[in-house]
């Protein structure tokens, strides 16, 4: 068996990558795509900024075509990349007023950036020679792939660079990113638009050009937050290697899902059957990219700037089809044309995804889909959203609001809890100064934003730096008061914890130092008494701080039910009586499961929702399982519980972005196991797992 691991787990070492970065867990926010093809009037710079009250109480994100000087007015055969950004959309200086503008209202701008490609000044090669940052930058005929269309021109220089390492585009030339200087060139022409311009992120056009390692090495290079590439496929499989490709560093457009949307609502008769695909082969789940633990990576949308001129646009139910996608996980992208023309419904359902909180991975509950409808339940960081597309006799809870609604389609939310930064509260941060800066400066923004580079922090105790940011800061990033020269990544920020220049190591803790531990006290409730329908008084045990968690064994038994029943309240309640104010468990948060009776998942984070104490304490959820030992493992962090069985392998590392992979006791590969022991491979972790 430990041969078996060791095998395993050196083949896999390799397979998964470093932790994903390309697109934040649990993102709330919501894209616009603010053009259309030839949309130079209706969105330019100006325009665009002469409406940012607006748009910035709806949108993020908003993405915007190339903005640097092209052949071409839209921008998708670039010849400039760092000093010429005056198009049609807009001269340079609008640009840059539009993106400050935007982004002081605490919206960032995605650029979109065309490194596939690239088109000379005045023939098909003589790419400008340009200067930034005290640097010269130029490509010449090296780095140009060798099997592009240019080699046979006459009077063209001769490409001598490698082959392309993904599709020809034959609009212009190829460039090869396989070459060194083409690689600077790249990287550099992403850092100058984050930090010279100021965009927010990036998306990458025409990705199927070259190898998505690329995307990858440019992406942290510069450690980019926002990251989606254009992998123009239908295939989920496709649209996944892409992203596996890229090391999870970046997002995809959800292709998968546009299509589905598609067959949904173009032509007669709606079939919300085309909306749901079969997760796992049993599970109904929302078509796309939306699920098997890529929500995260995915960016829906229903139509683009080319979409929207070929065969593809979507010509059904508009309306029905963004409230569908205002409803799921990932990332939704709005675009502009459905946006104006329906601005008012549109705007309803982003006000219910972000009244309960829905985000990149928010899990989804299909209650009914058949050839007449579709009704779902998703859960968000703030409470509920049910939707209901087309005719069914479903309807909402008697706890729900009706939020928005109009012809085939009805949004209600429920609201548990409260936001997870409280906007009126001021956020004090720490710092470990690894960088033995002489003074760590903190740049701030969201409600108001810091100078540049920032505020001096300071000196709290050991190389632990503090500072208080003013009340609706959301976003931080650190730096030696030199600016770009030294500044790490943007984090969000998050009261009383301890950041490092690469990570957000958690709460803060005096006792803990440099080394925080979690704060708080959490008790596993573990006991159902079949004969009286109660928790059983002595039947909670506390969990204790672990590596930023909290953790404990237990032991849970059935009293004849054939299952144990479980949640986590934050006191040492003696019984399970009271109201949400006198003494009992119902007087305590209590932390439970998204639905009632939810099944647990072995080995697998599972979503928490808290109960609030004096709120909805009393109608807490819990979790069920087969009677037997546990290890419960806590992220009040990340608001997630994972089951384990706590005896079999030792963990060897933790990977939790890595797909599992099962095998059975004799090392053969498992697609589906079910019923009896198996080995579970996930990243560099092997565990032995009883499946029921």
């Amino acid at each position: 068996m430990k041969k078996l691991i060791l095998a395993l787990s050196c083949v896999l070492m390799g397979a998964f990558g470093l932790k994903a970065s390309g697109w934040p867990a649990n993102y709330e926010g919501v894209m616009l795509q603010g053009f259309y093809w030839d949309s130079y009037k209706a969105t330019s710079w100006s325009q665009l900024t002469s409406q940012s009250d607006e748009l910035s109480k709806y949108f993020k994100l908003i993405w915007i075509p190339n903005s640097a000087k092209s052949e071409g007015g839209m921008g998708y055969h670039p010849v400039y990349w760092f000093t010429n950004h005056n198009t049609p959309f807009g001269t340079e200086a609008e640009l840059r007023t539009m993106i400050k503008t935007f982004k002081e209202k605490g919206t960032g701008m995605i650029a979109d950036v065309i490194i596939n490609h690239r088109n000379g000044k005045s023939n098909w090669t003589d790419f400008p020679v340009e200067t930034w940052n005290g640097k010269t930058y130029q490509i010449g005929p090296e780095g140009i792939c060798s099997g592009d269309e240019v080699r046979n021109a006459s009077g063209q220089a001769k490409p001598t660079g490698n082959a392309d390492t993904g599709e020809n585009w034959d609009g212009a030339r190829d460039l090869d990113h396989t070459n060194a200087n083409v690689q600077a060139n790249c990287k550099d022409y992403i850092k100058c638009l984050l930090t010279d311009f100021g965009y927010a992120g990036v998306r990458y056009d025409f990705v199927k050009g070259y190898a998505a390692q690329y995307n990858k090495m440019y992406n942290q290079a510069n450690n980019v937050k926002y990251s989606v590439g254009e992998y123009w496929d239908g295939s989920y499989d496709a649209v996944k290697g892409w992203i596996d490709g890229t090391g999870k560093e970046s997002a995809a457009f959800d292709f998968p899902f546009k299509y589905a949307v598609n067959k949904c609502f173009n032509g007669g008769a709606h079939n919300y059957t085309e909306l749901v695909w079969k997760a796992n082969g049993t599970t109904d789940q929302p078509a796309g990219m939306i699920h098997f633990g890529y929500s995260q990576y995915a960016v829906t949308f229903l139509d683009n700037h080319d979409t929207y001129r070929d065969g593809s646009k979507m010509t059904g139910d508009v309306l029905q089809a963004n409230a569908f996608m205002l409803s799921c996980p990932g990332t939704p992208c709005v675009f502009w044309p459905h946006y104006t023309q329906y601005k008012s419904q549109i705007q309803a359902m982003i006000d219910a995804r972000n009244g309960a909180g829905i985000h990149n991975n928010s899990p989804v509950k299909v209650l009914e889909v058949n050839g007449n409808c579709y009704v779902a339940e998703v859960t968000g960081s703030k409470g509920k959203l049910w939707i209901k597309l087309g005719n069914s006799s479903k309807t909402a809870g008697s706890n729900y609001t009706k939020k928005a609604s109009g012809n085939g389609y009805e949004i209600w939310t429920t609201t548990q809890g409260g936001p997870v930064i409280d906007p009126t509260k001021t956020v004090t941060i720490y710092f470990r100064n690894d960088k033995s800066w002489a003074t760590p400066h903190i740049h701030y923004w969201g409600s108001t934003e810091s100078n540049w580079p920032g505020v001096a922090m300071t000196k709290h105790k050991d190389n632990v730096w503090k500072y208080t940011c003013p009340a609706g800061t959301t976003d931080i990033l650190f730096n030696a008061g030199d600016g770009d020269a030294t500044k790490t990544k943007d984090f969000t920020a998050v009261n009383n914890h301890l950041y490092s220049p690469t990570e957000d190591l958690g709460v803060y803790s005096e006792g803990g130092g440099d080394d925080p531990q979690p704060q708080g006290d959490y008790y596993l409730l573990g006991h159902f008494d079949a004969t009286n329908p109660a928790w059983v008084a002595g039947s909670q045990v506390k969990m204790m701080p672990e590596n930023g968690k909290f953790t404990v064994e237990k032991e849970i038994t059935d009293g004849g039910k054939g299952l144990g029943y479980y949640s986590i309240v934050t006191n040492n309640a003696s019984d399970w009586d009271g109201d949400d104010t006198t003494p009992g468990i119902n007087s305590t948060d209590r932390y439970g499961a998204a639905e009632k009776d939810a099944a647990t998942t072995l080995d697998k984070p599972m979503s928490v929702q808290k109960f609030t104490a004096g709120v909805n304490a009393s109608s807490a959820y819990s979790w069920n399982v087969a009677p037997g030992k546990y290890k419960f493992i806590f992220d009040p962090k990340a608001m997630t519980l994972t089951v384990t069985t706590p005896t079999g392998v030792e963990l060897v590392d933790d990977d939790t972005d890595a797909a599992p992979v099962w095998f059975n006791l004799q090392g053969v590969r498992v697609e589906n196991p079910a019923n009896g022991i198996f080995i579970r491979v996930q990243g560099k972790k092997a565990r032995k797992v009883r499946i029921y």
